[in-house]
């Protein structure tokens, strides 16, 4: 194992009372639940960044999920596997790094009958649950089956055996296409994170639309099985076209936003040149103040927009009486750099603002030794969700996992995360709370193989005295000691990533 007028009134009053009581006012008896296994509420968003949150940053409106994290744990330096949509979410799902199955960028993906393991939602069904999928999982480039989903529904990415927002509401989903059709691949070219206020309702929108469907089906359920529901939403990734009402929570002129090292070039050895550079950079280097406050502000009001979202399912599966006995569990796929670190913007590189990401647990079902309200300032990764749920609900794992039960982990490790967007390059990282190391290395299909000669470049940075990464340190005899022991902590770690 891997050790390691700023609101309206009104507005905020409907926003705070989706969120509230997200527990259950009546606790139940250990005797009601002693056999019977929790329910799993599953819930993510896309490119939200680890401290866009209300009780990290008073910026952030995001009362559901403050709320969560004062009932349960917050993982504080929790990161993906891999900043970047296809790649983590299939480790996520699969509970396999990057190197073990093979899927290191947007363009891959493993098809339905060469997975290598369950998929988690897969587990949860053959273990007695009833499965329920609402939003994107993106698994990649080839077309899959629902993986183990009894109820599906898509709003973008089509699967064979799910219902999909373009069947179902056709014009709904040709109404928000048209809206978006300016802002490029991915909705992420300047005017996607500059932004506007939607002219759509709220169920016009895709995440709208199956906030919409996993409402109904709470209120429609009747299945007496344990309940395993996934709920995945697409923003705050850009574009940032927000519903009516969420920026008016905001008051732009209070905005913080991205502060630019003094370079005069980007200084960034394992992504140099990635991540539509020269978009970015041309448009943002000449930005006003104005466009800055306001697309740092829209994405603000997309998180606080999911967060609603998220507080209404909640409440909804509450009514029913499915949080009686249930662990919630949330997270998201990666980050957003918003600019940072040399107007860079979405992912695609091993920088904190990318691949740190927000994870919480929650909910009765929460193991006793885990102090609600608590933080646990210890490595965590994405990769630990599925042996952590499984472990949760007393369900084998097929394959020995590398990841960990979150709730018995020891002290120690480190997180870990790869990218391979540089041709014949692949950069890996090794991180604490004090420290990281980035080694860009000569890529080699076989993880086990690489050593130190394989290194072409490195970063090095102390976290503890420059958190926003503008120090390279690799190489500077003042760390020698501690970059040897993480490189050797890396190299070892990178021994066991036997593809599956």
């Amino acid at each position: 194992m891997k050790r390691n007028i700023i609101l309206q009134i009104i507005l905020l009053n409907c926003i705070l009372m989706s969120c509230k009581n997200v527990e259950p006012t009546k606790q139940p008896t250990p005797e009601s639940t002693a056999q019977q296994p929790p329910n799993i509420i599953f819930l993510m968003d896309d490119q939200h960044r680890y401290d866009a949150l209300g009780l990290l940053n008073e910026q952030v409106k995001t009362p559901t999920l403050d709320s969560l994290a004062m009932h349960g744990v917050l993982y504080s330096q929790a990161v993906c596997q891999a900043p970047m949509c296809v790649p983590s979410r299939n480790s996520m799902m699969l509970g396999l790094y990057p190197n073990q199955n093979g899927v290191f960028r947007n363009s891959g993906g493993i098809k339905d009958e060469d997975l290598p393991v369950k998929t988690m939602a897969q587990y949860f069904q053959e273990a007695g649950y009833e499965t329920a999928g609402f939003g994107k999982t993106h698994w990649g480039k080839y077309p899959t089956g629902t993986r183990g989903f009894e109820t599906r529904y898509v709003s973008e990415i089509p699967e064979k055996g799910a219902v999909s927002m373009a069947e179902m509401n056709p014009e709904d989903k040709a109404a928000y296409d048209l809206e978006i059709k300016d802002m490029g691949p991915g909705e992420e070219n300047n005017l996607g994170y500059l932004g506007f206020t939607s002219k759509l309702n709220e169920e016009q929108h895709r995440d709208g639309w199956i906030t919409q469907q996993a409402m109904q089906y709470i209120d429609r359920r009747e299945d007496e099985r344990p309940l395993f529901l996934y709920l995945s939403f697409m923003k705050p990734h850009a574009g940032h076209n927000v519903p009516k009402g969420y920026e008016d929570l905001y008051d732009v002129d209070e905005i913080n936003y991205a502060e630019q090292p003094d370079w005069e070039q980007d200084r960034s050895p394992h992504s140099q040149g990635v991540n539509r550079r020269d978009m970015y950079e041309q448009y943002w280097k000449n930005a006003s103040e104005e466009e800055w406050k306001l697309m740092t502000m829209r994405y603000y009001a997309n998180v606080s927009w999911i967060d609603d979202m998220m507080g209404r399912v909640l409440k909804k599966l509450e009514d029913k009486g499915l949080l009686e006995n249930a662990l919630i569990v949330y997270t998201s796929d990666h980050g957003e750099m918003l600019g940072e670190r040399y107007y860079k913007f979405n992912k695609y590189n091993l920088y904190d603002a990318s691949v740190r990401v927000p994870m919480i647990f929650s909910g009765p079902a929460l193991p006793k030794n885990i102090e609600k309200g608590s933080k646990d300032d210890r490595p965590a990764e994405n990769v630990d969700l599925l042996p952590t749920l499984l472990a949760a609900a007393s369900i084998q794992q097929q394959d020995a996992l590398l990841g960990d039960d979150l709730f018995e982990k020891e002290q120690g490790g480190a997180g870990f995360a790869v990218i391979h967007e540089r041709p014949g390059e692949a950069a890996f990282m090794w991180r604490t709370k004090e420290h990281k190391l980035i080694l860009v290395l000569n890529r080699k299909a076989d993880a086990t193989t690489y050593t130190k000669e394989d290194i072409i470049d490195g970063e090095f940075y102390d976290l503890r005295k420059d958190p926003r990464e503008w120090v390279n340190l690799y190489g500077d005899p003042s760390v020698k000691t501690v970059q040897d022991t993480y490189e050797k902590a890396l190299f070892d770690f990178l021994k066991q990533l036997e593809t599956k």
